[in-house]
């Protein structure tokens, strides 16, 4: 006879636009609950958000909602989320963040995705070292007072045990799953219709993720600069992602190399839409300078196209041999490796059968039955 264990996790960073934290959240805790009838989840979910949202479609009978109003990084959160936990006395309190709420003394586990943050300031150079300050203390405290860490890599595993001296016994590595909606489709026609509302027509790579200086995409149209003079048919580069602040530096550069015509810039589009792109592009690449996990690779190979991303942090690990991999300082390397893939048939469908078996390593079912194991040691450890 088990005993019934109460989880609170804490969603509220799962908002409408969704970033890497909101995916892991929702396929979470969405696998959990599909796995999980006994035990008693607690959500705090942000106020206001769409009836088509992931979290709103989620109901279960040992599932209860608590709508909170906070901001995604806010001082705020140290009081508001107290005040929950000892109103609702939860055995495991789960912050999927770097910074674990003070002020409470409820068993918890936290999910580091990565330490860009901290490893790389450089890119941020929007951030204030007063907040610079505050997101190292937070992430010490954070892994300090947790009882156990979950990092989605052992890249970030690895950053953690260098960095801040915490013993490996207190790390689980549990991988991302991946959407099922990313797969190969074969509606030809409605994807074209898509990519044409987009202004979108013939052939293109692609790259996907948040326009940040970390992302290296003032290399990526370098190099595709090279492509270009390389290939006697018309290409273009297709970019998608949320824009960061103020940050210009791709249009410079585009307008530098002369590439307005040929370099689409597109804002954040939907899951949906996204699907069409990854199945209607050449390849997908990723030379970011860092990533904590990169979800666009393994679900670009999971609609069998094919992956280059960046020979650093926690990229050749999802990857495997199931994709190339590239210095990302180097305009001339990422242009060979993408003309390679784009000229060689049979590469291209090494790589598709390789990314296949590659992929199969990450379900959210194995991202839930192993974060279940995580909460049912800390109670165990904690048997009041």
């Amino acid at each position: 006879n088990e005993t019934i264990m109460k989880i609170l996790i804490d969603a509220h960073l799962s908002e409408n636009k969704l970033t890497g934290i909101g995916r892991y959240l929702n396929g979470l805790i969405k696998a959990l609950l599909k796995q999980d009838k006994t035990n008693e989840y607690f959500l705090l979910v942000q106020e206001g958000i769409v009836q088509t949202h992931p979290l709103s479609q989620l109901h279960a009978p040992n599932l209860t909602k608590i709508p909170i109003s906070l901001a995604g990084l806010s001082f705020r959160q140290h009081v508001v989320i107290p005040q929950i936990l000892s109103k609702f006395k939860p055995d495991i309190y789960h912050h999927p963040h770097f910074d674990l709420p003070l002020f409470h003394n409820i068993p918890s586990v936290v999910t580091i995705h990565d330490l860009k943050y901290i490893r790389n300031p450089h890119f941020f150079p929007g951030l204030s070292w007063v907040k610079r300050w505050y997101m190292k203390q937070m992430l010490a405290n954070s892994i300090t007072r947790a009882q156990k860490v979950i990092t989605v890599s052992k890249n970030t595993k690895h950053d953690l045990i260098d960095l801040f001296n915490i013993s490996e016994e207190k790390i689980k590595v549990i991988y991302h799953g991946l959407e099922e909606r990313f797969r190969k489709k074969f509606d030809f026609n409605q994807m074209a219709q898509v990519l044409n509302k987009h202004g979108i027509f013939g052939k293109f790579i692609l790259f996907v993720g948040e326009r940040r200086p970390h992302k290296n995409i003032i290399n990526l149209i370098k190099a595709f600069k090279l492509v270009k003079s390389n290939l006697h048919y018309s290409l273009k580069l297709v970019i998608i992602g949320k824009n960061y602040a103020n940050y210009r530096d791709p249009e410079i550069e585009i307008a530098r190399q002369g590439l307005e015509g040929d370099v689409h810039i597109g804002d954040f589009v939907t899951d949906e839409e996204l699907v069409a792109f990854y199945n209607m592009t050449e390849l997908l690449i990723l030379p970011s300078y860092y990533e904590g996990f990169g979800f666009p690779l393994i679900e670009a190979m999971n609609c069998r196209v094919p992956v280059i991303a960046a020979n650093n942090t926690s990229m050749p690990e999802i990857v495997g041999d199931a994709g190339l991999l590239v210095n990302p300082e180097y305009p001339e390397d990422i242009a060979a490796k993408i003309l390679s893939i784009l000229k060689d048939n049979q590469l291209r469908e090494k790589l598709i059968l390789k990314g296949l078996k590659n992929i199969k390593k990450f379900t959210w079912e194995n991202t839930a039955s192993q974060t279940l194991q995580v909460y049912k040691q800390i109670y165990s450890d904690n048997e009041h």
